[in-house]
């Protein structure tokens, strides 16, 4: 590594603690323009033992990648990384093709093949970065080949069941919840940033941020989406004009949003209210409007759009636009409730 890029790498990490990570994405730039044609001639020092190293090297992630992605994700790839350290213990610059097959080795008795996969992926995705900081100059997972996964039926909920969960609604929120989720299809992540006036009370609209895909997207609701909604927010005595996050706690302080586990364990309980025979969780609504889009007669391409993926062709992502019309026949045609 560069004596440049180590100094840009040791301030990131110097300041992470004590700056948002949006702050941080500008202190880089700045530091960038800054450094541009200024040669540094200190010399490096090696890192001494492989805690230190490794240690840097993930304070280093967390300054410079993690800031792009959701803390979730942020913090599985470390959980990966850091048992990775642990069974193979080894320097992360070191870090060899045969390492990572025995760690996947000794995960491969009590993981299956879609689960070990993900841990490849993990891994991949944290030593693609380490390559393109200059950490390394391969990526060690590049040439280990994927498990084996049997191709199971995508989970969703059917009408009858659906009807079923309502029966589990034992307050207005979680009726207006379920009726949200269904229509929106948006991961729980990205429910509790909603307020109440970002909806569009006459037509249904609403633009969300994606925290996955980093974009802003446009989503719909119905006329019963709708309709349970207001009833939720008459209940709490809130106008459409309200700043408030659109769900909160039903005890406690009222007006503080509803957080991801919140909505975790509000879907759990509505379903087990309802005595469903399914395991119910918050992503199986984004599943099943996928995929009754399909079964009303869209496209996998279609049902893709509304939830928000990123284009996999060139042409449609780079030469053709779509705008919120599109994306609002799509929601007319393949989402709305008769």
């Amino acid at each position: 590594m560069e004596a440049k890029e180590r100094l840009r790498n040791d301030i990131l990490t110097a300041m992470r603690v004590h700056i948002d990570a949006n702050t941080l994405l500008i202190l880089e730039t700045v530091i960038v323009q800054n450094l541009q044609g200024i040669e540094i001639t200190k010399s490096e020092t090696s890192l001494a033992t492989i805690d230190n190293t490794n240690q840097y090297i993930k304070e280093l992630f967390m300054a410079r990648k993690a800031p792009k992605l959701s803390s979730e994700t942020a913090k599985y790839y470390l959980s990966t990384i850091d048992e990775l350290i642990s069974i193979i213990n080894k320097q992360l610059i070191n870090v060899t093709e045969s390492d990572v097959e025995y760690y996947l080795m000794v995960k491969q008795k009590n993981n299956s093949g879609a689960s070990l996969n993900n841990l490849l992926r993990n891994l991949s995705a944290f030593f693609t970065w380490m390559r393109k900081v200059k950490l390394i100059s391969d990526n060690p997972c590049d040439g280990i080949e994927r498990f084996t996964e049997p191709e199971k039926p995508i989970d969703h909920l059917e009408a009858q069941q659906v009807e079923l969960l309502k029966k589990g609604c034992k307050y207005k929120r979680d009726r207006a919840l379920i009726e949200f989720m269904r229509c929106t299809a948006m991961r729980r992540g990205e429910i509790p940033s909603v307020k109440i006036q970002d909806i569009d009370f006459r037509t249904g609209k609403l633009l969300i941020y994606g925290k996955k895909s980093h974009k802003y997207r446009t989503v719909y609701l119905d006329n019963v989406a709708l309709y349970y909604i207001h009833e939720y927010l008459d209940e709490r005595k809130v106008t459409e004009n309200s700043k408030e996050p659109l769900f909160t706690h039903v005890r406690g302080d009222t007006t503080q949003a509803l957080d991801v586990d919140g909505i975790y364990v509000t879907i759990k309980t509505i379903a087990r209210r309802a005595n469903i025979d399914k395991n119910v969780y918050p992503h199986i609504f984004r599943k099943t409007t996928a995929t009754n889009i399909v079964k009303r007669g869209g496209s996998d391409e279609i049902a893709g759009e509304y939830l928000g993926h990123a284009p996999r062709n060139v042409t449609a992502k780079h030469y053709t636009y779509k705008d919120e019309k599109y994306t609002e026949r799509i929601f007319r045609d393949f989402v709305e409730a008769f």
